[in-house]
């Protein structure tokens, strides 16, 4: 009942604390037959450091007692608390005349005062007190709706690939991954101008500063750049690789996530943005991978795939929605095996930040059971409560704002939830299910039930994928599928967020394996062998994993599965597995490279890697010999195999499958168990003998020559 009355207004919480607390009187002299009562009035919201005051008020007269938790006491009709931490509290009062006694009480929920302006976040989605702005990333558009009633107003084409989208004055700024650009337009949807940043550069975050006047773009590059709102640079500073997530607050402390982390940890970026024409890098915070934490309820790991943030309306701390990749279990490392239930879930960090030029300090963590990622997260407007997004799973989770202890849940609410945006009221909750191409509407005036579906709004009139590609791509993202995952743990995304690589390496002993680093699914069109070790021949081959590592029931009838992957085919046994295949091989494009280097660098690097023999595996326009030779694949032993590479099939592992040198830019760390950060420990570190290349005798200039063609592919 008292959860019940936390969630509750403070009319309603009164009325319960009457139901509760209230007994007849005694009856007698001037009293006979009168009823106490009593009810208190006072905010349900107090902010920290600052004086909140509450009353009770009582018929007959009486004299009042306080109960304020800790022990402490008051007397008197009214008190006035100043609170020093944040989080629920219950006032009781306790009213006595004579021989009668009535009680009450009273839930307050202590925050931080929310900052002026409030702080701004990177996001999918944005929504305004009459309309709202989504991207549409496979149908390279936006849509722009109204929030009453909620109605698509129009659809615009943009750049390729929209990630994120944001609003400073009347100028909406749209950041577009695929080719590179930022596309300025009016907040109804005309066109301004388009901003071309660096060649591949791969723009996936843009922020609006909180305080008016332009905007912040994170490149995959390792850059942020500020904009002013014609889009003209005004400052750039390097930070690190792959920022994607960001928050600002109002004192210009700019929050900044590596998308994919290291085995280390993840990285958190902290830049001094106060000056948006003097940008520069203040400090970077590790949050540090977890051990010792197996079990069903949470696992080791590290936090993953960090593109959102969720700054607290006070601007004081950055929650992180994220997925726990384990790897640090395995057979090999740890001498214990992943299950379905240790191998990933569904996490937060947290860091807290102060000035501009502090660093962001790693404070929390927290883990969810039976969901996947969490792929966005936006806070209440004054802090309390923080609607988070399962993508997998298709659920939003409403948890405390402090705690993160679940409050409520939302289930259906789409295919790949990716982002979530709030009225200002706080009201109505906006869930992008991008997959589902719409935009649904909820009611979360009340969290004492499930809040209701109140509108959808269509954000892709006219479907850009084919009818099989789309359904391999809502199944490569379905985690809630039993046939995918035991109690929506993993999908095929857990490892492969939009057909990349997490950048990790995997103890996969115990699968007759060893450890693997991840490889990317882009550019190779689901072309045969795949894994370092060739032990599938199809994408349909992964039904083996499904059923396996990741829990699953399976998509394929059990009379048909064998044992073996190599087995018989199994293309056009299940719909599922088909439609699977058909999106892994539309993933057929690896990017343009970012490399800068000048033509004639280019090859110099290309006459290197002909002469130092690289070519003789890395041939032919793919830059590799991967390929099945009357059944066998060809596989080299190039001098990496260790203790820690296992086996194929569960037999020895004779040599691994030459990987495309395409995308090489983009897929550190290399080599297949992932030892190699750089492609200077791959042509040095990790080369005994030159059996991978002849490159131990080169000088320092045909190096860099090497590595800047091999960037460039």
């Amino acid at each position: 009942m008292l959860g019940l009355a936390r969630q509750a207004g403070p009319k309603i919480a009164a009325s319960l604390a009457l139901l509760l607390g209230c007994g007849p009187g005694a009856a007698g002299g001037d009293d006979a037959g009168a009823r106490l009562s009593v009810r208190i009035e006072g905010p349900a919201h107090a902010f920290v450091g600052e004086e909140a005051c509450f009353a009770a008020r009582f018929a007959p007269p009486g004299e009042a007692r306080w109960t304020l938790g800790g022990g402490d006491v008051e007397e008197g009709a009214e008190i006035c608390r100043v609170f020093e931490v944040v989080g629920p509290r219950v006032l009781g009062v306790t009213v006595l005349r004579g021989a009668m006694r009535a009680e009450a009480t009273h839930a307050v929920t202590v925050v931080f005062r929310p900052s002026e302006p409030r702080p701004t976040r990177a996001s999918p989605i944005h929504v305004s007190d009459t309309r709202g702005w989504v991207v549409s990333p496979d149908a390279d558009r936006i849509a722009i709706f109204s929030t009453d009633p909620p109605a698509l107003e129009r659809e615009v084409e943009v750049g390729a690939r929209p990630r994120s989208l944001a609003v400073s004055d009347d100028v909406l700024a749209v950041a577009c991954q695929g080719d590179a650009t930022v596309h300025l337009l009016s907040t109804d949807g005309a066109p301004r101008r388009v901003v071309a940043l660096d060649r591949g550069s791969e723009p996936w975050s843009i922020l609006a500063d909180p305080r008016g006047g332009g905007f912040f773009v994170a490149l995959r590059t390792g850059v942020i750049v500020a904009l002013d709102l014609e889009g003209s640079e005004r400052s750039r500073v390097e930070v690190g690789p792959e920022p994607r997530g960001m928050a600002m607050n109002a004192e210009g402390a700019l929050i900044a996530t590596r998308w994919r982390s290291t085995l280390e940890g993840a990285h958190v970026y902290t830049v001094d943005a106060s000056d948006p024409g003097a940008l520069a890098l203040t400090g970077e915070t590790l949050m540090p991978r977890q051990e010792g934490l197996d079990s069903d309820t949470d696992n080791s790991g590290v936090l993953g795939f960090l593109d959102a943030l969720a700054p607290s309306p006070d601007g004081g701390r950055v929650v992180i929605p994220a997925l726990k990749a384990n790897v640090v279990t395995g057979r090999f490392r740890t001498g214990e095996d992943l299950t379905s239930q240790t191998t990933a879930r569904a996490a937060l960090g947290e860091v807290l930040i102060g000035a501009p030029d502090a660093l962001a300090r790693d404070s929390f963590r927290h883990s969810f059971d039976d969901l996947d990622r969490a792929s966005a997260g936006v806070f209440s407007p004054l802090g309390d409560r923080l609607f988070l997004a399962m993508m997998g799973a298709q659920v939003v989770v409403v948890v405390d704002g402090f705690d993160f202890f679940s409050v409520a849940s939302i289930d259906g609410v789409g295919e790949a939830p990716q982002g979530l945006a709030l009225s200002p009221d706080g009201r109505t909750l906006y869930v992008h299910a991008f997959l589902s191409r719409s935009v649904r509407v909820y009611d979360v005036s009340s969290l004492s039930r499930e809040p209701p579906l109140v509108g959808e709004i269509p954000t892709t009139a006219t479907e850009p994928l084919a009818p099989e590609v789309l359904e391999g791509k809502r199944l490569f993202f379905r985690s809630r599928d039993p046939r995918m995952s035991r109690t929506s743990y993993l999908s095929c995304a857990s490892c492969h967020l939009d057909g990349e690589s997490d950048g990790l390496s995997w103890d996969f002993t115990q699968r007759g394996e060893g450890v693997r680093d991840t490889i990317s699914l882009r550019g190779r069109a689901g072309a045969a062998p795949l894994h370092w070790s060739a032990n599938f021949d199809e994408v349909q081959d992964f039904e083996h994993d499904i059923r396996s590592a990741q829990g699953g029931e399976g998509f394929l009838d059990d009379a048909l599965l064998e044992a073996d992957p190599l087995g018989a085919p199994k293309a056009g046994r299940s719909a599922e597995l088909d439609a699977l295949a058909a999106y892994v091989v539309s993933l057929s494009a690896h990017g343009e490279s970012p490399e800068t280097a000048d033509a004639a660098t280019v090859a110099r690097g290309e006459a290197v890697f002909r002469a130092a023999g690289c070519d003789a595996c890395h041939a032919g326009p793919d830059y590799t010999d991967s390929a099945f030779v009357d059944g066998a694949p060809i596989l080299h032993d190039v001098g990496t195999l260790g203790p820690a590479s296992g086996g194929r099939l569960g037999g020895p592992l004779p040599g691994l499958d030459t990987p495309s040198l395409r995308g090489l830019w983009r897929s550190a760390p290399y080599l297949h168990d992932g030892s190699a950060p750089t492609l200077r420990a791959v042509l040095l570190d990790r080369n005994p003998d030159d059996r991978h290349g002849v490159t131990s005798s080169l000088s320092e200039d045909a190096l860099a020559d090497l590595e800047a063609f091999l960037r460039a592919l």
